[in-house]
């Protein structure tokens, strides 16, 4: 019966350590293309309303470009070919205020850890009441990286 137990506990060890180390072994590449709404006649004006750099946050890297865009009245956050973090499990895309990110905010899972991807901002959120991108790391409670949005 000890043998059993032992087992299923290593099992379950192994697994998780895979979940929490993985990552870390792992670059998924993404490269989506810019946003676009289209009306039934043709694609809507893409404007920018700000952008912000990446830092790395926590001993974990973090670099490249982000941008806030309004595209026929919806608002999204695009993070450009350059962006690059560290890879790690659990990580997802929020926006913060002076040097807080805000849990309410939640834009979606992170794509991938290299390359463009964008997150639809819902209309329930004041981007007005933000000026940070965050990348957050759920399981651990721990900053990956930070742009500040100007």
């Amino acid at each position: 019966m000890k043998k059993i137990i032992f087992c299923i506990l290593g099992i379950v060890g192994a697994g998780l350590a895979y979940w929490l180390i993985s990552p870390l072994f792992i670059t998924k590449r993404v490269q989506e293309k810019s946003p676009v709404v289209s009306t039934t006649t043709s694609p809507v004006e893409q404007k920018e309303v700000a952008r912000g750099n990446f830092d790395g946050l926590a001993g974990h890297r973090a670099e490249g470009i982000v941008k806030l865009l309004t595209i026929g009245g919806k608002k999204f956050i695009r993070f450009e070919d350059d962006f690059s973090v560290t890879n790690g499990p659990d990580l997802f895309v929020y926006l913060g205020n002076n040097g807080v990110y805000d849990p309410n905010t939640r834009l979606g899972a992170l794509k991938g850890n290299v390359g463009s991807q964008n997150y639809e901002i819902p209309s329930a959120v004041d981007v007005g009441n933000y000026n940070e991108v965050w990348v957050w790391c759920r399981a651990f409670s721990v900053p990956f990286g930070k742009a500040i949005l100007q």
